[in-house]
């Protein structure tokens, strides 16, 4: 087994926080205008995350592992509601 270069080691770390920030991009941006944007925005950090899972697999570097968990870190953290069980879905405050 080769090693793997460091530029490629950094690059494959940044495109993993990216994606977990797409995923978490998407839960703060529910219910907004930028919701449809950050929900392509995910799906495509989605398939790359799966792709690389994909590519890793092949090149058995072990690194396909840490590719699943991501893929499974931003599937759970876009359905998951955080909000506590009492909070509202949406405070309404209307004047009058």
């Amino acid at each position: 087994m080769e090693s793997v270069p460091t530029p490629v080691i950094v690059g494959w770390i940044a495109i993993h926080l990216g994606a977990i920030a797409c995923a978490w991009g998407t839960r703060l941006s529910a219910g907004s205008r930028a919701e449809s944007v950050m929900q392509v925005l995910f799906f495509t950090a989605l398939a790359v995350i799966g792709a690389s899972a994909l590519i890793c697999q092949q090149l058995e570097h072990g690194l396909w592992v840490p590719s699943g968990i991501t893929l499974m870190a931003m599937v759970l953290t876009a359905v998951t509601d955080f909000r506590r069980t009492y909070e509202p879905l949406q405070a309404v405050h209307r004047a009058g």
